[in-house]
């Protein structure tokens, strides 16, 4: 039976599961490229230096075929990301893990919950905020399959707090904003708005996270949020049948966007918006958002994963969402070629 546990954020979650781990100075822990600077984060404030493997072009997540070669006496984890919501190939990392005595933690922020198989991992966190395919607000939570990691988060846990009555205020008004927002269809549209109103978007400037600073690095999931999950999960497993069927045929999993390749992703996003099908640039970085000064700060290092920057430049993605149909998806995929017709003309 595996443990529960609800942190403010899916980032606060991993945080707790790399401690939990016993992850800190000197060790090192495998992530992905073609990621988000929340993964990354809880690292950097571990003091964990990130060692970024490639992806495939297949699945967009970690490639196996490069992993073994990654792993040093110093690595205290693997995270594997279920890109999109296309599931990672979990036997071969776990062989390796295995092998390597390597323990694998699941990054599931793009999975509907109920619809991931027991793999074998350690433990497995998940987001429910602004984008995720099941949203109850801000929170996120971790789900720990052994029992000595969970033992350990647990006597953790006792020193997390619930987030101040401010905070949660002004979540509910994030929360309430954005149903209202998502009700009419613009949400996309504010996507950077809500970026800044949940506190998604990376400030400018030396990315150097300040533990000391990060009060919500010791926070609990929002009591709103909480209240609210049981019910939005709910409702997100009802609708996964035909989330998992958007494509018109089953395709074995629940994705959460059909990733698009196209030539000029710039000037394909700009026509798309202007035709009003919305095209998302998930990730246009190899740590999404972050690029220069600020990406080299996070670890990454240039020309280092060459699949996830051909990616990060050619990639776009169309959301599937419990209302999309084969048509729309269609449509909008028709749209996209001729946008890239015109490009190439």
């Amino acid at each position: 039976m595996s443990d529960v546990l609800h942190y403010y954020r899916g980032r606060v979650a991993l945080h707790a599961i790399l401690e939990g781990l016993g992850a800190g100075p000197g060790d090192e822990i495998v992530v992905q490229s073609y990621t988000c600077a929340a993964v990354v984060e809880p690292l950097l404030r571990l003091g964990v230096r990130p060692v970024f493997a490639d992806i495939s072009r297949d699945t967009f997540g970690i490639d196996p075929a490069g992993l073994a070669g990654l792993l040093t006496p110093r690595t205290r984890a693997v995270i594997v990301q279920h890109t999109f919501g296309i599931p990672a190939p979990m036997p071969e990392i776990l062989a390796i893990g295995r092998t390597a005595g390597v323990p694998i933690v699941e990054d599931c922020a793009h999975m509907t919950p109920g619809t991931v198989a027991r793999s074998g991992s350690v433990a497995s966190f998940w987001s429910f905020e602004w984008g995720k395919p099941v949203v109850a607000g801000v929170g996120g939570s971790a789900v720990v399959h052994d029992a000595g990691l969970a033992a350990e988060m647990r006597a953790r846990y006792r020193r997390y707090t619930a987030p101040p009555p401010a905070r949660e205020a002004v979540m509910a008004a994030e929360y309430l904003a954005y149903r209202v927002a998502a009700g009419t269809g613009v949400l996309w549209r504010l996507r950077s708005l809500y970026r800044r109103l949940a506190g998604l978007g990376m400030v400018t400037g030396s990315y150097s996270p300040d533990p000391m600073n990060s009060p919500e690095y010791g926070w609990r999931m929002s009591r709103g949020t909480r209240w609210r999950l049981p019910s939005r999960v709910a409702a997100g497993r009802a609708r996964a049948t035909g989330r998992r069927r958007v494509t018109g045929r089953d395709i074995g999993y629940v994705p959460h966007r059909i990733p698009v390749v196209v030539g000029d992703k710039e000037r394909v996003l700009r026509e798309a918006a202007l035709a009003g099908v919305e095209a998302g640039d998930w990730f246009a970085t190899p740590v999404h958002p972050l690029a220069g000064d600020d990406l080299a700060a996070a670890g990454y290092t240039a020309g280092s994963c060459p699949n996830a920057e051909w990616a990060a430049a050619h990639v776009v993605t169309l959301p599937v969402r419990p209302g999309t149909r084969p048509a729309d998806l269609d449509r909008a995929l028709s749209l996209l070629a001729r946008i890239e017709a015109k490009t190439d003309a």
